[in-house]
């Protein structure tokens, strides 16, 4: 528990949230310099250790408060790092995609992870890799599309209610003030793979929402897939790619170049802790992500929507 905010602080409350016997001797000096504990900066106020010590520095300091939530606060689009040679996948490529997603947005569709696939070097809208969620709809859509044709499955989050948590109506969309099954601090984790050596969209797609897997599928098709390169990738922005108003906030987002097991989902998932694919001991075959135990800084502190920092582990990058 925190100390008070204004008022009368005695020593041995801050024995107490130092974690230390209220009536131990204590040093306001030494307290201030971390002697007895280290201070807490995560805490929201905390002492300064500026000489001369003051009482009134104490007010409102957590000695167990956890660290502020890092994370990307996508107003338009984050994309590969323009020196990153890409990987190559083919219609035959598996791969996982794991990402952890606060909901900023109020009505809109949004295109959760885009890649612009191309067999000649020319981006287009036929052809490309991507999770969306539909919001009129109220359903994720994954899909390889190439050469206009669609290889994809769709999920209804109302008919997969006891995973996503966001209500049993088509109407219960998935936004800022609906974020359905979610962590302490509102985040979702999801996991795409994909399994390029299944025939049918349906057996190729599997989501999950906080390690649990979407079956219900709303609707799939099995048109036909060429052999593309990955061109570019898009994190985040709105149905067009427009940007704008904040509408998501991410952290932590890996790519893999095979299909994971439930092992995978479970260890990437965490039990609602955010980690890094070295923590959860799933660094083999990583494409691209965060391998420290730190999670990713603000990379738009100024919403200038000026992204280009993705890099990608040079020992994995041709597992696609």
């Amino acid at each position: 528990m925190a100390l008070q905010s204004s008022g009368t602080i005695k020593m041995s409350e801050i024995n107490s949230e130092l974690g230390r016997s209220s009536t131990a001797t204590i040093s306001l000096d030494s307290a201030e310099s971390g002697s007895y504990g280290t201070i807490n900066t995560a805490s929201a106020s905390y002492p300064s250790d500026a000489r001369p010590a003051s009482m009134s520095e104490w007010y409102s300091y957590d000695h167990s408060a956890s660290a502020a939530l890092s994370y990307w606060d996508l107003s338009n689009d984050i994309k590969w790092d323009s020196a990153v040679t890409k990987p190559v996948p083919t219609s035959s490529s598996d791969m996982t995609i794991s990402l952890w997603i606060r909901p900023q947005w109020t009505a809109t569709d949004l295109n959760l992870i885009v890649f612009d696939l191309t067999p000649s070097g020319t981006t287009s809208t036929a052809n490309r890799f991507f999770l969306q969620y539909d919001y009129g709809l109220n359903r994720f859509i994954a899909r390889y599309r190439s050469a206009s044709v669609n290889f994809d499955r769709q999920w209804a989050l109302h008919s997969n209610n006891s995973a996503t948590g966001t209500g049993t109506s088509s109407t219960n969309y998935w936004t800022s003030s609906n974020r359905g099954n979610a962590n302490s601090d509102g985040f979702v984790n999801l996991i795409l793979t994909y399994d390029g050596s299944q025939s049918t969209a349906a057996a190729a797609f599997k989501i999950y929402w906080n390690g649990s897997e979407l079956t219900s599928t709303a609707a799939s098709n099995n048109g036909s897939r060429s052999n593309m390169t990955l061109d570019e990738l898009t994190f985040c922005g709105n149905d067009h790619n427009t940007g704008g108003s904040r509408i998501a906030d991410y952290m932590y987002m890996h790519m893999w170049g095979y299909v994971f097991d439930i092992n995978g989902v479970n260890g990437i998932y965490n039990s609602g802790t955010p980690i890094s694919a070295t923590d959860a001991s799933l660094s083999d075959l990583l494409i691209f992500g965060d391998t420290s135990t730190s999670i990713p800084a603000n990379n738009d502190p100024d919403d200038s929507g000026n992204y280009d920092f993705l890099t990608a582990n040079s020992q994995s990058m041709a597992v696609l």
